[in-house]
């Protein structure tokens, strides 16, 4: 129960971070969100069929990164004993630096690889929790999830499953509310510091790490790297 509770927690400070980062990309690039690949590849597709290979090449660029953590957050889960989570600390702290430093006339695509990749790494990384999968980056199935469960827990009479259908749309609501915190907050931030704003979220990097930090020292998980002899 408590491993249970401290799970829900970082889960929904990673949302934020999550929504944190998805805000700045929308707000301080040209509307081009950091955090996935739909819009991304239909531009693609767009720059493709257009003749316009520059731009083509430049998302190509981005989905590759994207593929690359992906490749790179499985590969580490199945063969290291890594605990990932605290790499998704380390890459994100560097991430949002390397951020801050890339000016504003930057192709927004090229100036969000970092982003990009920090994002499907986190992704592959920070699943859910309380057995839910859930995605921390983007809300699109949160939505689904929550406007289904709740609706379900109307719709039934078996009081065990209306129960556990509350606590599922409860558990994808707080998720959607936590990451749209992140985008509130990244906005106000933006106003007043524009691409700098990113240097912020170290601050919940930090609390987050502390956090997950102290909760594994006192609960005798192993937090070191030791990689796995190779397959």
């Amino acid at each position: 129960m408590k491993n249970d509770y401290h799970d829900v927690i970082v889960h929904y400070i990673m949302a934020i971070v999550g929504g944190f980062f998805g805000g700045y990309a929308i707000f301080t690039r040209m509307n081009v969100f950091g955090s996935a690949q739909t819009a991304n590849l239909i531009d693609l597709v767009e720059a493709l069929l257009g003749s316009h290979y520059i731009d083509a090449l430049i998302r190509i660029g981005a989905v590759s990164i994207y593929i690359l953590a992906m490749i790179i957050a499985t590969f580490l889960t199945y063969r290291t004993k890594w605990k990932l989570q605290y790499m998704v600390f380390y890459l994100e702290i560097i991430c949002v630096i390397i951020l801050a430093m890339i000016p504003e006339n930057i192709n927004p695509i090229i100036s969000l690889y970092p982003c990009f990749f920090v994002t499907a790494f986190q992704w592959c990384v920070f699943k859910g929790a309380l057995g839910y999968t859930s995605s921390t980056i983007f809300s699109t199935n949160n939505i689904k999830q929550t406007v289904v469960s709740l609706t379900e827990y109307f719709l039934i009479d078996d009081i065990q499953i209306k129960r556990e259908k509350l606590k599922k749309g409860c558990f994808f609501g707080g998720t959607l509310l936590c990451f749209h915190i992140g985008v509130a907050i990244a906005y106000i931030l933006h106003l007043f510091f524009a691409i700098k704003s990113i240097l912020f979220l170290l601050i919940l990097l930090i609390i987050n790490f502390a956090y997950y930090l102290y909760h594994d020292k006192y609960h005798n998980i192993n937090i070191i790297f030791h990689p796995k002899k190779m397959i």
